[in-house]
């Protein structure tokens, strides 16, 4: 196995994260800290698997993958400059397309 790739995570990833966080612990601060631990655990996966996600060649930048999480996350990111760069964590409720493009 190659050595993992360091993660980058962009500002708005960030404030994904912190949005994500703040609307589940509302209702359950414990599944909350669990989800973004989950993110985080994604995050090293991808480290070590980067080509894991999906390619979304309808986006306008041709090298975003797009990795699910949950059912109802995805992380959209990159791999540039051997590194994986977390561009957003959102959820399929969003319009993925709008948002990345």
């Amino acid at each position: 196995m190659s050595k993992p790739l360091k993660v980058l995570i962009t500002d708005s990833a960030k404030d994904d994260i912190n949005t994500v966080f703040d609307y589940i612990a509302i209702d359950n601060k414990t599944a909350a800290i669990n989800l973004i631990d989950t993110f985080y655990k994604v995050f090293e996966l991808l480290s070590n698997y980067p080509e894991t996600g999906t390619l979304k060649n309808d986006l306008a930048d041709k090298t975003v993958r797009i990795y699910s999480i949950k059912k109802n996350f995805v992380i959209a990111y990159r791999i540039r400059d051997n590194k994986i760069e977390i561009l957003r964590i959102l959820t399929r409720y969003q319009n993925i397309f709008a948002v990345l493009n």
